[in-house]
């Protein structure tokens, strides 16, 4: 399975499938920064975020309030999830 694939079925289920230690992947922004070291889209971090609320695994977690992918988070890392 190709790594654009894996990285987009990563972003929505918020979970590491391949062990690469991200959820999904960088885009060509991320890249771009990560090279240069520069925040071009002002956004607060050089490189890549997880996806806001830690996809469907955080969703669930969110609802469960159990721990799922056992991360110390329920529902997505601290400042990225925003109720709506």
């Amino acid at each position: 399975m190709s790594n654009y694939i894996m990285n987009k079925i990563e972003e929505k289920i918020g979970m590491d499938l391949n062990g690469d230690g991200r959820i999904g992947g960088p885009g060509v922004t991320s890249r771009l920064e990560q090279a240069t070291h520069v925040d071009f889209n002002r956004d607060g971090v050089i490189g890549y975020r997880p996806p806001p609320g830690g996809g469907i695994v955080g969703k669930i977690e969110r609802a469960t309030h159990i721990d799922i992918n056992k991360d110390g988070y329920i529902g997505g890392r601290p400042g990225q999830y925003r109720p709506h």
